[in-house]
């Protein structure tokens, strides 16, 4: 459920860069992250604190609420696979398993 949260947040973190025209560069560099957390972020994999989400929601011109419970219906090129399950439960094992797999094939890597 917690997992579902983060990516509906940054599904709707994406959504408003994109509309706004704000890069994943841009986002990075206003809010003091590094690109890699961004992404994080946007594919939620990042629970963030309420002021993160307060600093994030007044950089994008909307409200902490907003970010947190707007279901969008445009569909984030990057996280297309999102949409493609019709059980959420499903989806949430599969997209955890896909997370594990790059966290371990990261350090693997290194």
């Amino acid at each position: 459920m917690m997992a579902n949260i983060c990516r509906k947040l940054g599904v709707n973190i994406y959504t408003l860069m994109k509309k706004a025209n704000i890069s994943p560069e841009s986002f990075a560099g206003h809010c003091s992250y590094t690109l890699k957390d961004t992404w994080n972020i946007i594919e939620g994999k990042i629970m963030l604190p309420p002021s993160e989400l307060e600093k994030i929601s007044n950089f994008l011109g909307t409200t902490r609420d907003y970010l947190l419970n707007q279901e969008t219906d445009v569909l984030v090129p990057e996280l297309q696979y999102m949409k493609e399950f019709s059980n959420p439960d499903n989806l949430d094992h599969i997209l955890d398993l896909m997370d594990e797999y790059v966290e371990l094939r990261e350090s693997v890597s290194c």
